[in-house]
């Protein structure tokens, strides 16, 4: 099924990759997906190259697109950041949840939305944990994920699905400040400072991020959590700008699954 619609999509130029992307998104908020991330990604970068202007590509108030993490091998990964692999790396779980991206104006929550780009205000209010207010009066943009405490990916996808009566046992952690130039582990101290709810993190070099997988796949780290892997990243925010984003994932940033 997926290599039909890759195929098909491809061959209609622009306008069967909008029908395409437009189709998987609906699945997708329906519960019944037929596309991995990787795909839909592969789907969305290619209507980039040919239409970038394409109402698909938006999202809600102009918001940055949510993209994917790449999950090549680690050792390959580090060696193509180069010199980059011999600073600091973060550490976090991979929350087994939905993506979504907050937007507050002046410290106000005005919009919020999913990696496909479809609104998820109507949400929030489910979510004990997003303030609709900062404690401090920015303009700000901010990657998190809502997850339920029942370890169910399913669980938050019924809420933006509007099928979930109250927020019990939904929770959003916020990971990072879009398109920020600081380096990740200020990045998450400043989203606690501004009264978000943060995931539990490490700082580390190189050599022990296979460690610190190694324990993960024991079930010996962050096993209170729903997760289905690590994310690291390079902690630095400079050389997180000079490597930057393909059309995909962030250079800098690598899923580690089983």
């Amino acid at each position: 099924m997926q290599a039909e619609v890759l195929v098909r999509s491809r061959g209609q130029g622009h306008l069967g990759l909008r029908s395409a992307i437009r189709t998987a998104d609906a699945a997708y908020r329906e519960g019944q997906a037929y596309l991995s991330d990787a795909e839909f990604d592969e789907l969305v970068a290619e209507l980039q190259q040919l239409d970038p202007t394409a109402p698909e590509l938006l999202t809600p108030g102009g918001g940055s697109k949510l993209l994917s993490l790449d999950k090549q091998d680690l050792s390959d990964w580090l060696a193509g950041l180069g010199a980059a692999a011999a600073g600091l790396f973060s550490v976090t779980p991979k929350l087994d949840g939905c993506a979504i991206a907050l937007e507050y104006r002046q410290g106000q929550l005005t919009a919020a939305w999913t990696r496909s780009g479809a609104d998820a205000m109507h949400l929030l209010p489910l979510v004990g944990t997003v303030p609709p207010r900062l404690s401090a009066p920015i303009s700000v943009q901010i990657r998190g994920e809502i997850y339920g405490l029942d370890g169910r990916q399913s669980t938050p996808a019924a809420a933006l699905r509007r099928k979930v009566p109250s927020g019990n046992g939904l929770v959003f952690a916020a990971f990072e400040v879009m398109q920020s130039a600081a380096n990740h582990s200020s990045q998450l101290l400043a989203l606690e400072r501004w009264g978000l709810p943060i995931p539990p993190y490490l700082l580390c070099g190189a050599a022990q991020l296979a460690r610190h997988h190694h324990s993960w796949l024991q079930c010996r780290l962050w096993s209170e959590l729903p997760t289905d892997g690590l994310v690291a990243q390079l902690d630095d925010g400079q050389q997180r700008r000079k490597l930057g984003v393909n059309s995909v994932a962030p250079r800098y940033a690598l899923a580690l699954k089983r």
